[in-house]
């Protein structure tokens, strides 16, 4: 198998894999696979640039992996509960808050100064400035 394109048997996954194809082998990005698994594992060139790793030993690594990091479930432990507060039919199910919209309020405070009034006012006074005669300085 000198080339990429090289024909291969259906049915029949080859021993060794590139290097550009080894993290997709094992589900994970290429950064993550140079910093967790390429330092555990055995490479050795195929042809003059070509850069391979053996299938076994890659699934070796994945079992120790696995075993070393998977995380131990409780038996007991109920882990198809619902995940939505509202889901209908549970027993004690939480209510969802009921919080008025600020909008709906029926009781309004006064909450400082009117923005509409005080905009105009402001704007009549820039426009007598800018359009009115100017003074003299005599």
């Amino acid at each position: 198998m000198a080339n990429a394109t090289a024909a291969q048997p259906s049915g029949i996954t080859p021993r060794f894999i590139r290097a550009r194809d080894v993290y997709g082998y094992l589900g994970m990005c290429r950064a993550e696979f140079d910093k967790t698994v390429r330092p555990h594992v055995r490479e050795f060139p195929i042809g003059k640039q070509g850069i391979a790793f053996d299938r076994h030993e890659i699934d070796e690594w994945a079992d120790a992996y696995i075993q070393a990091m998977a995380i131990e479930k409780v038996a007991n432990q109920d882990n198809n509960q619902p995940r939505s507060e509202r889901h209908a039919g549970a027993k004690g199910a939480a209510e969802w808050p009921k919080k008025q919209s600020q909008g709906s309020r029926k009781c309004r405070t006064a909450s400082g100064r009117l923005i509409k009034n005080t905009g105009e006012n402001e704007f009549k006074k820039v426009l007598e400035l800018v359009t009115g005669r100017k003074r003299s300085n005599t």
